[in-house]
């Protein structure tokens, strides 16, 4: 079974602020094909279609409309929990609060919290559902 990445999620949200997967490829620095190709990975492994494609560029399904506002979170959620990191790490020690609203297992919340606990170990990590 594969993984859902932080990169399939930053492509989807990209495409999705752009409603467009070249404009979207654009500003991420990669190829139409790449993004493109990514995302229909995304939509294998989630097993629904994300986005309508046309001529006039993407727009989210319904079904998309509910994934992207999750993993627009995630990406918030992974950019706090980084900037928090930083800022509590300044003098080498800290403590970091982490607030959840689904389960830890699911997704790669956990696996980015064990990475940091190894690289922070000076770091409180506290968690919060």
């Amino acid at each position: 079974m594969s993984k859902i990445n932080f990169h399939h999620l930053r492509y989807s949200v990209s495409a999705e602020d752009h409603g467009s997967f070249r404009r979207a490829a654009e500003t991420l620095l990669l190829r139409q094909s790449t993004l493109s190709r990514n995302i229909q990975e995304l939509e294998h492994i989630v097993g629904v279609r994300l986005f309508e494609r046309s001529s006039a560029g993407v727009r989210p399904t319904r079904a998309g409309q509910h994934f992207l506002r999750s993993a627009r979170s995630i990406l918030e959620q992974v950019n706090a929990l980084i900037t928090s990191a930083r800022d509590n790490t300044a003098d080498g020690a800290g403590h970091l609060v982490v607030g959840f609203s689904t389960s830890l297992s699911s997704g790669d919340l956990r696996s980015v919290l064990i990475e940091f606990s190894s690289r922070s170990p000076d770091v409180h990590v506290e968690l919060i559902e």
